[in-house]
């Protein structure tokens, strides 16, 4: 009979252990054969599972990188800030026709400093719209920069668009007077929403714990921006009891059916990227 008995020699003494009671098994591949090899119960050389770490927009070099090109933009054109966020505020609420520093005699300077806040305006909704549809229609963007650049397109050119339907209905509608009242108002309160959007968006780039309120708060801001500017043309357009038919077909085609359009291609953006 084969001897399967093994002796052991070591400085302290000897034992001898029994080579028959030991067997040969291949140890597991995967995470199904090691439970059923350990009945079930992970060792603890096994470890814990990690789980992805989710990529917040703040961390993207391309977001922050488009978001300095903005405040530098506005450091440079943004004289004399007192002057402008007066005369916006003014422009927001008054219907008198009165000189100011964006009437026809505005200089390099004071353009600039409209361009630079409506910058800021459409990055910052970039970044709040792609917070929103991560959580209405969460999917696995990888391309960050690409969502939030653009989004930020989607919403300059849906200002640009605003401009040019504005212009076109106070041309045919009213005196040129009003018209240039009307896109006064109109930029006041698209430049003074971007400046308030601006600590929102911001946020939310590195909380996105928050961003629900963040979304809240900004929805607000703007439902706010365009009440006001609403009323302000409702106050320049007004001249009989017809106006209240025109009103109605003012809202309908020029605030409420380009943003459901606007959000539809939003949707389309995202996922397609």
């Amino acid at each position: 009979m084969q001897d399967t008995t093994y002796t052991y020699q070591s400085a302290i003494g000897s034992c001898r252990i029994d080579t028959s009671l030991c067997f040969e098994c291949e140890a597991p591949s995967s995470a199904a054969e090691k439970a059923v090899t350990y009945q079930g119960v992970i060792p603890y050389t096994m470890g814990i599972p990690g789980l992805p770490r989710k990529q917040l927009p703040g961390y993207d070099s391309g977001v922050m990188t488009l978001l300095i090109a903005v405040f530098l933009l506005i450091t440079v054109n943004f004289r004399h800030y007192s002057t402008f966020i007066k005369t916006f505020t003014q422009n927001l609420f008054s219907v008198r026709s009165r000189a100011n520093a964006f009437d026809e005699r505005s200089t390099v300077s004071e353009t600039g400093v409209l361009i630079s806040l409506i910058s800021l305006l459409c990055v910052c909704e970039g970044i709040l719209l792609y917070d929103l549809l991560s959580i209405c229609h969460p999917l696995q963007i990888t391309h960050t920069f690409a969502a939030v650049g653009t989004l930020s397109l989607l919403a300059a050119a849906y200002y640009i668009w605003q401009l040019a339907a504005y212009s076109t209905a106070g041309y045919i509608f009213n005196t040129p007077q009003g018209r240039s009242l009307w896109l006064k108002g109109f930029n006041a309160s698209q430049s003074l929403l971007g400046l308030t959007l601006a600590v929102p968006a911001i946020l939310s780039l590195f909380n996105p714990s928050i961003t629900p309120v963040l979304l809240s708060v900004s929805l607000i801001l703007y439902v706010m921006a365009r009440l006001i500017f609403i009323f302000k043309g409702f106050r320049i357009f007004y001249k009989n009891s017809f106006s209240w038919l025109y009103f109605i077909l003012y809202l309908c085609t020029l605030e409420i059916i380009p943003l459901i359009l606007i959000y539809k291609a939003a949707i389309f953006i995202i996922h397609n990227i």
